[in-house]
């Protein structure tokens, strides 16, 4: 055989993995990098932005603990809270607490609730009817 038959079953080869890979994304369905409300996000950037920086100016950012009991929350007042909870490994372990907080002004999810690893927390609240946006990033044990 010669030099120019391998180099032609070669690229052969290389082009089939890359047509094979092609196919196999395009047939996926499941994609974790982006946001099912892609658009409708960047459309609402300005809100999210501004509910940011209302909290930190503000000083009304709660505090995050993460111990062998779980994830607690605790803030300054009572609030209305949504807290989005994302694993980016997998986004069937994504979870959605959403309440009021107890009479000492935190939020409390039970260590069952999260498996171990990294999460995502998007947390949006209300106190005294002024919304208030925190994302962070934790790690449970």
């Amino acid at each position: 055989m010669s030099w120019g038959t391998k180099l032609m079953i070669g690229m052969a080869a290389c082009m089939s993995y890359i047509i094979y890979l092609v196919i196999r994304i395009f047939l996926s369905s499941n994609d974790d990098l982006l946001d099912k409300n892609y658009y409708e996000k960047g459309q609402t950037y300005n809100t999210e932005y501004n509910a940011k920086q209302r909290a930190v100016d503000s000083h009304l950012l709660p505090e995050v603990d993460v111990n062998q009991s779980g994830l607690t929350i605790s803030f300054q007042h009572p609030a209305h809270y949504k807290l989005v909870c994302k694993r980016a490994s997998d986004s069937k372990l994504d979870k959605v607490f959403e309440g009021d907080t107890d009479s000492n002004c935190t939020v409390s999810i039970p260590k069952t609730q999260l498996q171990k690893g990294p999460w995502n927390l998007h947390l949006e609240y209300k106190i005294a009817e002024v919304s208030y946006l925190v994302e962070k990033e934790i790690m449970m044990p």
